[in-house]
């Protein structure tokens, strides 16, 4: 133990040594004046590719995003809908027409490369012209998605700018009014558009080629941008025109976010622990034993220089089952259900936390769909039970393991410990397993053609709303095209999820977790765990806070020293 802190004091001395003789001259010219308590400092070690809203994908974008824009709507902490540029809105008896008002006075950041090119207030025709971008096959958004199947468009996108009125799916009948209208009422909406692909930018930006939006963001966010050096450095500035306030006080509280770009880990947290940034997210593995205690609380020792948060995370983790009828030109044996069950029943969740987690995450002893978007109740679910599993071995006419082919368990390096013990816990049933790593894009190239047997993957809710789970195995959404890799098809299940678009509230919510215990019954994936994030900070920083699906929030933030 005195050996790691003592590298700890080491690293955070040299890292010291580091930042002012190389960083140091970077950090004063385009943070001038500023002092450090008004500087938020955090290092980001996936690279930011884009700051265009239609193309943001990455935590890391996200993240960056979120200080940029706004949308029409946000989500609160507790994730639900609350008035953002729009300051209310109105939905038709039908559910098809949403009408938004805006809220006056807001300001777009002023265009610092173009001088030209001042700052103007937002309008409606902004909000069209934003979404319409995304919509737009031309723009070629990954986020098209979010529109492209729920809103009328007439015969086809080209027949949009000729249409009537009643056919556009967006339109601004003035300055400060939004309509939206949808071809079948879909509930999640409003929190799809608290999502930062959903931000709102200038009409005239909307205008300019793609490659020109990527590094030149204009929003009406509490931040704007400064400086960006590629994998380097990310500066961003407060905006002093920002609308939202906090108790009579102008937000944001900070004056500059300054984002270091520094792949190795190891060496981030290190500068961390030093007090060289003011936050890191998720716990580097090396010290995770020595920071955390099995129950995944932080330990004693380090309660008084460290703060931790750790929520609830929407990230799913799990094992998916390949159900086509053969994998690789060999029969696939996991065409049985009995199967797939008892391979779910062998499964040692809590102990998988317990050992290898110390603690973060909870075990998946429910549905895909996350228990807190259910308001905590639970789903089918499968607990640790080797009789039982044994049995439906047997009814898959395996008994003991015997005459079942080898399976194949594909991972990345990453998650090889918990695919091990995973593998020990189906041996203990008689069942064999080989284990392939192959790199990330590697799996996903091969789980999309159906090329892999049986995958560790995870689903991160794009929207906080059980329909985003659900919709991964809806019959429709079969891969390539979509994200149903297991090919997992059932008519009663895809009735459910239709029926379900049409209700609303807990009507709605019941309908949803009976579709998720069906699913889960048929056994097409093996829940392993539902995550946790974990936010560490110093204590001189005041009003970090984290939700379920991880966002950073910093414009009610602010420092009071080291």
């Amino acid at each position: 133990m005195g050996k790691i802190i003592s590298r700890l004091l080491f690293s955070a001395v040299c890292a010291v040594a580091f930042i002012y003789t190389t960083l140091g001259v970077t950090c004063c010219k385009n943070v001038e004046k500023v002092s450090d308590t008004l500087i938020f400092r955090y290092n980001e070690d996936q690279s930011v590719t884009t700051l265009d809203p239609a193309f943001i994908k990455s935590q890391s974008e996200i993240w960056i995003g979120t200080q940029l824009y706004n949308g029409l709507v946000e989500l609160d902490s507790q994730l639900n809908p609350v008035p953002a540029l729009a300051l209310h809105w109105d939905i038709s008896p039908d559910r098809l027409v949403y009408k938004f008002t805006l809220r006056p006075n807001v300001c777009f950041h002023e265009a610092e490369s173009n001088p030209d090119k001042p700052s103007r207030f937002l309008s409606a025709h902004d909000v069209t012209a934003s979404f319409m971008r995304i919509l737009n096959p031309g723009t070629a958004s990954p986020a098209a998605w979010i529109f492209g199947d729920k809103v009328l468009l007439g015969d086809s996108f080209s027949h949009i700018a000729f249409a009537s009125e009643s056919q556009k799916p967006f339109f601004a009948p003035n300055d400060s009014t939004f309509v939206l209208r949808l071809k079948r009422p879909f509930p999640a909406l409003l929190s799809l558009l608290g999502t930062v692909n959903c931000s709102i930018i200038p009409a005239e930006d909307c205008a300019l080629p793609v490659s020109a939006l990527r590094k030149k963001p204009r929003g009406t966010g509490p931040f704007y941008l400064k400086l960006w050096e590629e994998d380097v450095k990310l500066i961003l500035r407060r905006n002093t025109l920002y609308f939202e306030k906090e108790n009579g006080q102008q937000l944001p509280m900070l004056e500059a976010v300054n984002v270091d770009f520094i792949r190795n880990k190891q060496t981030a947290f290190m500068r961390f622990i030093s007090g060289e940034y003011d936050f890191f997210n998720g716990m580097e593995p090396g010290f995770k034993d020595e920071l955390l205690s099995p129950d995944g609380n932080l330990r004693p020792k380090y309660q008084s220089r460290i703060r931790m948060i750790s929520r609830p995370f929407l990230n799913t983790e799990y094992l998916g089952f390949w159900l086509g009828d053969s994998v690789n030109n060999a029969p696939n044996p996991l065409r049985d259900v009995h199967l797939r069950r008892a391979l779910n029943l062998a499964i040692d969740r809590p102990a998988l936390i317990r050992y290898l987690r110390n603690g973060v995450g909870v075990p998946g002893l429910s549905g895909f769909t996350p228990p807190v978007l259910f308001g905590e109740a639970a789903g089918f679910g499968y607990k640790h039970n080797l009789n039982l599993a044994a049995q439906e071995l047997n009814r898959a006419g395996y008994p003991g393991g015997r005459n079942l082919p080898e399976l194949t368990l594909t991972t990345t390096a990453d998650y090889l410990d918990l695919v091990i013990f995973i593998r020990k816990n189906w041996e203990e049933l008689g069942v064999k397993c080989k284990v392939e790593v192959q790199p990330g894009g590697m799996i996903r190239q091969l789980r999309n053609q159906g090329k892999l047997q049986i995958y560790r993957g995870s689903w991160i809710a794009d929207y906080p709303d059980p329909e985003n789970y659900l919709s991964c195995f809806a019959t429709s959404n079969f891969s390539p095209n979509g994200p149903n890799y297991t090919h997992y098809s059932s008519t009663a299940f895809d009735r459910i999820l239709q029926q379900s678009y049409l209700l609303s509230g807990q009507h709605r919510l019941k309908e949803l977790q009976q579709a998720d215990s069906l699913m889960m019954s048929d056994a097409p994936i093996a829940i392993l765990y539902y995550d946790k994030s974990i936010r560490l900070f110093h204590p001189w920083v005041q009003g970090l806070q984290n939700d379920a699906i991880n966002r950073l929030i910093l414009k009610r933030v602010r420092k009071t020293g080291h």
